[in-house]
């Protein structure tokens, strides 16, 4: 039999790891609160300061019915609708499969959050470029060409993969167990389902995929997927998915917390996405409001596949290069390349 003290000492240490799930629960709680209070006050920013604007930023033409048709059900369907049909699957070893340590977890995020913004507002800045190609700019065949996309990819190569990979390497992230974790098969039917509803989904909302000269699609889909992944899907693969997300995921005691946060984590890299206006005060004040109402909910969409998966390639293959960017990009890669 347990002796007095024995009993005292377990007690004692059940106690503390239910206080500290509590802390967890109402630490999540809050962040979850505010998370959603940076969204409604930036869509209630937006759509008061909008009217009283004599034009809008080209990003932000059609918002409402932007948010009411396209990033609404974005967040439905990939959040509301994969939370319920992945509700029975067993919990994610998060420490085990991404190399983590908890006691570094949450300095760690604010590490990666503070480069995230830091560099994104030197890159858009100073660089002219964003998470998308052209940056900034609206795509215009006679100011865009070949070389300012290699420009691109090499400046978010640069600082969000290999910067970041070297990081990896010296907190001694193990690739192998990661891999070793991905459960493909279980999550075919996710990639699926969700690839074919980001591809044909720009499709029907007006992108101009088909229809197009043959030889263009033979140039501009593998060189697209190609340059977009170098610039684009990786960058968002590594910081987002391999670095933030586990790490929130061990900090929180709450996937609706995780995938909030991640949002506004995505918002942040896509402040210099194409059409945004930073020429003057309330010019910015309506982009970035507009980018965190409609990139949060896009941004809330890619974590939740790896939130409930623990895959982080899955979002790359459903909600990005593979999917969302052909249709978007193809006509505007195959100008670029043929024009070479």
């Amino acid at each position: 039999m347990l002796s007095s003290r024995s009993r005292q000492t377990a007690d004692s240490g059940r106690l503390k790891a239910k206080a500290y799930r509590l802390f967890k629960w109402h630490t999540a709680s809050g962040w979850l609160a505010g998370g959603i209070l940076v969204w409604v006050v930036s869509a209630l920013t937006f759509f008061l300061a909008a009217p009283s604007s004599p034009s809008l930023p080209p990003i932000a033409q059609g918002a409402l019915l932007n948010l009411l048709s396209l990033y609404f059900p974005v967040f439905f369907l990939a959040v509301c609708l994969l939370f319920f049909l992945t509700r029975k699957r067993l919990a994610i070893d998060w420490r085990h499969n991404f190399s983590l340590d908890q006691l570094t977890a949450v300095k760690e995020s604010v590490l990666v959050f503070s480069y995230l913004l830091i560099t994104q507002l030197l890159l858009g800045l100073w660089g002219h470029a964003g998470l998308h190609f052209p940056g900034p700019d609206i795509y215009d065949p006679s100011l865009h060409d070949l070389f300012d996309v290699g420009i691109w990819v090499g400046m978010y190569f640069a600082i969000y993969v290999v910067v970041p990979l070297v990081w990896l390497f010296f907190r001694s992230f193990d690739w192998n167990r990661l891999f070793a974790s991905l459960r493909w098969k279980r999550d075919l039917w996710i990639i699926s389902a969700y690839w074919a509803l980001d591809f044909f989904g720009p499709i029907v909302f007006g992108a101009n995929f088909f229809g197009l000269d043959p030889w263009l699609y033979a140039l501009a889909i593998p060189g697209g997927i190609i340059v977009n992944t170098l610039g684009a899907g990786l960058p968002v693969v590594i910081l987002m998915h391999i670095i933030l997300i586990p790490r929130l995921a061990i900090i929180f005691n709450s996937k609706f917390t995780v995938i909030a946060i991640a949002g506004l984590f995505y918002a942040i890299f896509s402040l210099f996405d194409p059409g945004v206006d930073y020429s003057n005060g309330q010019q910015a004040l309506l982009s970035v409001t507009y980018i965190v109402m409609t990139q949060m909910l896009v941004g809330m969409g890619k974590a939740a596949f790896t939130v409930v998966t623990g895959n982080p390639f899955i979002h790359f293959i459903t909600l990005h290069v593979l999917s969302a960017r052909i249709p978007l990009d193809t006509e505007m890669y195959g100008e670029i390349f043929s024009s070479q």
